[in-house]
């Protein structure tokens, strides 16, 4: 036992242990820069906003702290193909250099759908069915009949589309709907400061069309006219009924703030 605690004190022992823990501290020191060097502790950076912008426009993306990856499509109607609509990690979050941004973009492909039956639905009810499958209010005629405000017919433009069959999501399904026995009149709606979707919405709510779309020379490209608004219709804003349900109301269409000057508020 004395031999065994006179090793223990010995200078042999305590050199080698002095080693060993040596050893030990300079390998777990080595384990600790090579993990904080992998993984980048304490080194964040901001992700950039990659969305609402054709994806085209990202070839040239010059932050190598980042890669970005396509990995799902959705059909969206109204937005051209190749629209990014979502990113992830989403902009403004830290993330730590390196990281993949993964993005949705629209695609080209419309799914299909069922055509539903429309014919003696109410013109509202027709509407909120059609939007469920991803469909579109084309347009409206009116014709006499004892049922105002009913679907009479569901068409694709000149041809009668029956219930069951499969269309594209995002089909524009023309209407003829039930005028009673009067020709009635309606009202012209404000649609001066809006896009041409929140228009058309608003013109087919009041039993109205939209006729002609005019883009001034601001309107480029397709992105352009998504984002353009109304600066004129014809006819004008009218607060008594004075157009025949199912007319048509023009738009002119900018992107130039300046051109509302002109503009008559309601």
């Amino acid at each position: 036992m004395q031999q065994f605690f006179r090793f223990l004190l010995s200078k042999t022992f305590v050199l080698n242990l002095l080693i060993a823990f040596a050893l030990i501290a300079a390998m777990l020191y080595g384990a600790m820069s090579y993990l904080e060097s992998y993984t980048l502790h304490g080194q964040t950076i901001e992700v950039p906003k990659v969305t609402d912008v054709l994806i085209d426009s990202l070839e040239d993306f010059e932050d190598s702290s980042f890669t970005l990856i396509v990995v799902d499509s959705i059909y969206l109607i109204g937005k051209p193909a190749g629209y990014v609509v979502e990113q992830n990690p989403k902009a403004k979050t830290t993330v730590k250099s390196g990281r993949k941004i993964y993005l949705t973009v629209v695609t080209a492909n419309p799914p299909k759908v069922t055509m539903p039956n429309l014919v003696d639905l109410s013109l509202r009810q027709a509407t909120s069915l059609m939007e469920t499958y991803g469909l579109v209010v084309g347009k409206l005629s009116y014709r006499p009949d004892l049922c105002t405000n009913c679907i009479l017919e569901q068409r694709v433009g000149e041809k009668a589309i029956n219930p069951g069959v499969r269309v594209k999501k995002g089909l524009k399904i023309d209407l003829v709907v039930g005028q009673g026995l009067s020709d009635e009149l309606v009202a012209v709606p404000f649609i001066i400061e809006l896009t041409a979707s929140m228009a058309n919405e608003l013109l087919k709510s009041k039993s109205l069309n939209i006729g002609s779309y005019n883009y001034d020379e601001t309107i480029e490209n397709a992105e352009d006219s998504l984002n353009a608004f109304v600066y004129k219709q014809f006819p004008d804003y009218s607060e008594e009924p004075t157009v025949n349900m199912g007319s048509s109301v023009d738009i002119y269409l900018t992107l130039d703030t300046n051109r509302l000057v002109n503009s008559v508020n309601p």
